[in-house]
């Protein structure tokens, strides 16, 4: 119980007991000092003083005794009155010593015995004195002895009185030397208790100092130290536990702070975390913006997106597109390849439904759809198979949903206005302008990423000498013909065009060169296998010629040159067939015989 007390002491307790320690030493020191002064002042030095009164007292009346002695011997001796002069002064220097050592004695008990018995003899001989100094010897006297006997009673006394005021005298040097023996035994007594006093002192000192440092000053420093390695950052840092209160207060204080500085220097950088991936999210979005606003393909911007979508999300993501039917139809799937259109059998599902009717995203059989809105109206749903998406990413892919909204409508409001003047009116298929434009668009898109592009060039074979026997209608019933079949033949990503006159060509997107030759090879059976309703006697063919892009070519020139170069191989080689740019005709596909436009 008392280590628990003692260890749970606070700084003001212990100021405290420090203080009355420091009160306790001074009033120590306050006693000693006044015990010693008072008995220096009040009991030692008055009797020292009145000792040493006293014997000056009894040296001035040995003194007076002297002078009366030695002048009454002289007026003794010789009858002269002027030798009592001395024994006059004398006598009166002794009454008034002797009356001191009456007062004095008083003061003086213990020599009380001594002194009087000295003034007794005193007096007595006193006595002898004054009938001497009353008295004068004849000569007669002196002869007979008279003066002698008196003489020697007046030495008598006088002896006596010597005995009695030598036992008087050292009877106070005694009690004075007493006295001063007792005053150094009080000043040694004073030095041993300052001097024990000091120890004591000294010793409780060092105690308390060092249980000042270990219960004061020790987890003072540890809380230095806390603070030191927390301004230099470490923010686990931690004060040791004390059972100081007012230092465990400020310990804790200090390891809360160091708590919510932690937390929020960790907040910060899950901020500062969060806001560079919505940097760099925003930047595909931008990038994403850049890329498909100028593009004018629906499916472009369908696959770019819904890839962009996938990467933020990180799960498949499918775009369903309204069409001129009002019907949704799904463009491109993420986990396809770029460019590679969603199969046609898709049907959108009742969640895509529903956030198209209402606008608003729908979550459900774990899939979210998110409709891409614009002016009030939704012009595609992305169907995304995650239901758990954050609020920064909501809004990234909003972002991004609103951009494709727009571009989404931006290609189709074009391509609706670029259709007429775009379109060959004959075959339904665009024509060399629009191939001239996409042709571009592909070859610098392919020539910044990578991707690969190839053409093929057809032509159908004598196609004049068909328009000089049966007719400008039979020709163009053939073109018309020829275009469906071309048509069919193609991939969604895949463009055919009427070039001019009976010329096809057809823009084969993210496709290498060897898959462009089979592409050309089917693309020459579909028009062999052509039956023609007005004349079903007339066998149709076409010759191909087929080239992908390469990184010598500097312009799409390069590609279609290529291309048409290829053509007139395959035309020299013998028609109804397919010559790749760069191979040797002997090698590649061909037809079963040389193919004409000609009657059956």
């Amino acid at each position: 119980m008392a280590t628990t007390r003692a260890h749970s002491r606070g700084l003001v307790d212990e100021l405290q007991s420090s203080h009355r320690f420091t009160l306790g030493v001074l009033l120590a020191v306050l006693v000693v000092s006044l015990a010693t002064s008072g008995y220096l002042l009040l009991v030692s030095q008055p009797r020292l003083a009145s000792y040493v009164a006293l014997g000056k007292q009894a040296r001035d009346a040995h003194e007076g005794m002297l002078d009366q002695e030695t002048g009454l011997r002289a007026w003794l001796a010789t009858g002269d009155r002027r030798f009592l002069g001395p024994y006059e002064s004398g006598k009166r220097h002794t009454r008034v010593a002797s009356d001191n050592l009456m007062a004095g004695v008083h003061e003086s008990p213990d020599v009380t015995d001594d002194v009087l018995a000295m003034l007794l003899a005193e007096q007595r001989w006193r006595a002898w004195s004054d009938r001497a100094a009353n008295t004068r010897f004849t000569a007669d006297e002196r002869d007979d002895g008279t003066l002698t006997a008196f003489l020697l009673g007046g030495k008598r006394l006088f002896d006596a009185y010597r005995v009695a005021e030598t036992t008087s005298t050292d009877a106070i040097r005694s009690r004075r030397e007493q006295a001063l023996d007792r005053q150094q035994v009080a000043l040694v007594v004073v030095l041993v208790s300052y001097l024990v006093l000091l120890a004591g002192t000294g010793a409780v000192t060092v105690r308390r100092r060092r249980q000042l440092d270990r219960r004061i000053l020790g987890p003072i420093d540890d809380l230095h130290g806390t603070v030191q390695r927390l301004r230099d950052g470490d923010l686990s840092a931690r004060a040791e536990p004390t059972g100081v209160p007012e230092l465990a207060e400020i310990g804790g204080a200090l390891g809360q702070l160091a708590s919510e500085l932690d937390r929020a220097s960790r907040d910060a950088l899950a901020r500062e975390q969060r806001l560079a991936r919505l940097a760099d999210r925003f930047e595909t979005v931008v990038s994403v913006g850049r890329e498909i606003a100028g593009s004018l393909s629906v499916r472009y911007v369908s696959a770019t997106v819904t890839s962009a979508a996938a990467d933020l999300l990180g799960e498949r993501t499918t775009l369903w597109v309204r069409d001129d039917n009002q019907e949704f139809r799904a463009t491109h799937r993420s986990e396809d390849p770029h460019g590679t259109p969603a199969p046609v059998h898709l049907v959108p599902s009742a969640l895509v439904q529903r956030a198209a009717a209402e606008a608003l995203p729908a979550v459900g059989d774990g899939c979210t759809a998110y409709p891409l809105v614009l002016a009030g109206m939704v012009t595609a749903v992305l169907e995304t198979a995650s239901t758990d998406v954050d609020e920064d990413t909501e809004q990234v892919l909003a972002a991004l949903l609103s951009t494709a909204a727009a571009a989404l409508e931006s290609a189709h409001l074009h391509s609706a206005a670029r259709e007429l003047a775009d379109m060959d009116g004959l075959t339904q298929l665009p024509n060399r302008r629009r191939f001239e434009l996409d042709v571009d668009t592909e070859w610098e898109r392919c020539r910044r990423y990578g991707r690969p592009l190839s053409l093929v060039m057809m032509d159908l074979d004598h196609f004049k000498r068909l328009n000089d026997e049966h007719g400008h209608l039979i020709g163009d019933e053939v073109l018309r013909e020829v275009a469906h079949a071309v048509t069919g033949a193609l991939r969604t990503t895949d463009t055919a065009y009427r070039y001019g006159g009976e010329e096809i060509v057809v823009l084969l997107r993210e496709t290498g060169l060897e898959d462009a030759a089979s592409a050309a090879d089917r693309l020459r059976a579909a028009v062999e296998a052509i039956t023609v309703v007005d004349d079903p006697r007339l066998r149709v063919t076409g010759s191909a010629g087929v080239a992908a892009r390469h990184a010598t070519m500097s312009h799409y020139t390069d590609l279609v040159a290529e291309a048409d170069k290829a053509l007139y191989d395959a035309k020299r080689a013998g028609r109804n067939r397919v010559a790749v740019a760069g191979m040797p005709a002997e090698t590649l596909f061909r037809g079963t015989a040389e193919g004409s436009v000609t009657p059956a």
